[in-house]
């Protein structure tokens, strides 16, 4: 590695940052999933990072080793990340931006710089390219840390509207019809507001942890945001759902399915949660047909749901029993039953309208699984009830669907029920 080639590399990086900025311009102007450049008021305010970053890449250039200049990089980061919030963009345009800075300036006018130096080649060009893509990556990290922090500030205070919301929805459920029809597009819109912000913080925290270099310690603390934001996109999911199906906009993309796989693979997702409270789970899928045409996601979520439940309910030590059989040629059925305390008999007539839930349990939720799963089941032409043997010898939750011929073709098709 040629030292001072490098260094002139870096003078030649800030002589040509008009030019490089100016690539980078037309191509983000062009690049259409970076829509936010349309609502900008003005050039400026697009470029406000870019020529403070040309100038720590030829710093760093002149001087790879120096703590000064890569404290430099994240600073302006952290400040960009933070404009690039106040301005309207989505986490995952910030970085495509950055991408297309490493792109032109790894690519372009590297190869350019070569064409004038022809010593610059070998160790000397991968050691360049290797600040410059560190830089960036550090650009990258530190814009999304920004960018989240000013994410979560937001999603606090929504939290807090989402939690008012709520409250007002419980006082107001025996309201007249045009209340609860205000209600439900309330819901609608707030859920949507308060889903769009959260996507990019899976995807930062994700990729975070995809990285090798990421601390373990920093690992726990990513970890643990992902598990709260998950918590909160399921709450969300299940406010949409809601507001999809009394709104009928609730859509199945129906399929040739094995019921019986359905369940195994909704089992295996609740699996941690069995373990956690060493429950005994017997499963005997006995039916002989388990082939039916359903949406699959939509089936696997009313499985969740209810397994969810009987975990919910089932004391630790527990058992959850499934049992699958067929009702003629034209059923099958899923019975899963808990050893918990059994359904309250006022509630049992009440278990699957929305806000309803036992009591006996830890507290959690919105109490809007069920009703959603009864939606969706009875889209699909079934049925789900739930039935007590009597006190204190849980609940049984038996969940009908027609079944389709085994020798049937798989065809997709859409509905609105």
């Amino acid at each position: 590695m040629d030292q001072k080639i490098l260094s002139e590399l870096g003078d030649y990086l800030l002589a040509q940052r008009e030019g490089i900025i100016g690539e980078w311009l037309r191509a983000v102007e062009q690049n259409p999933d970076i829509s936010s450049v349309d609502h900008l008021k003005d050039k400026e305010e697009l470029l406000d990072h870019l020529p403070e970053l040309c100038q720590n890449l030829a710093e760093l250039l002149k001087s790879p080793q120096s703590n000064q200049n890569r404290t430099e990089v994240f600073r302006a980061a952290r400040v960009h990340g933070r404009y690039r919030w106040r301005q309207g963009y989505r986490l995952e345009e910030v970085i495509r931006e950055a991408s297309v800075v490493r792109r032109i300036i790894s690519h372009n006018w590297l190869d350019a710089y070569a064409r004038e130096v022809p010593k610059f080649d070998g160790g000397t060009r991968r050691a360049a390219e290797n600040i410059i893509h560190e830089a960036v990556d550090d650009v990258i990290a530190d814009s999304a840390e920004q960018f989240v922090e000013e994410q979560l500030k937001g999603t606090s205070d929504l939290n807090s509207q989402l939690a008012d919301a709520l409250a007002e929805v419980r006082q107001q459920r025996t309201a007249a019809n045009a209340a609860n029809n205000a209600k439900d597009r309330f819901l609608a819109m707030l859920s949507h507001e308060l889903r769009t912000p959260l996507n990019p913080i899976l995807l930062w925290a994700n990729a975070t942890l995809e990285e090798e270099q990421t601390a373990p310690s920093l690992k726990e603390g990513i970890q643990m945001v992902r598990r709260n934001v998950e918590l909160e996109v399921s709450l969300i999911d299940d406010l949409l759902d809601v507001a999809r199906i009394t709104g009928g906009k609730l859509q199945l993309h129906l399929q040739l399915s094995d019921a019986a796989t359905l369940f195994r693979d909704a089992l295996e997702m609740v699996k941690s949660e069995s373990l956690r409270k060493q429950l005994e789970i017997c499963v005997e899928l006995s039916a002989t047909n388990h082939h039916v045409i359903v949406d699959r996601a939509r089936i696997q979520q009313v499985f969740w749901n209810v397994l969810k439940n009987a975990q919910k309910f089932t004391p630790e030590g527990g058992t959850i029993s499934v049992r699958s059989f067929n009702e003629g040629k034209e059923k099958v059925s899923f019975a899963i039953t808990d050893s918990g305390k059994g359904i309250e008999p006022d509630l049992l007539p009440k278990i699957f309208e929305t806000f309803q839930q036992g009591v006996g349990g830890p507290l959690g939720g919105l109490g809007l699984g069920l009703a959603i799963s009864k939606a969706i089941i009875e889209s699909h032409g079934g049925k789900i009830y739930a039935s007590n043997k009597g006190s204190g010898t849980g609940a049984t939750f038996t969940i009908e669907l027609k079944t389709a011929q085994q020798e049937a073709h798989q065809t997709p098709a859409t509905l609105s029920p």
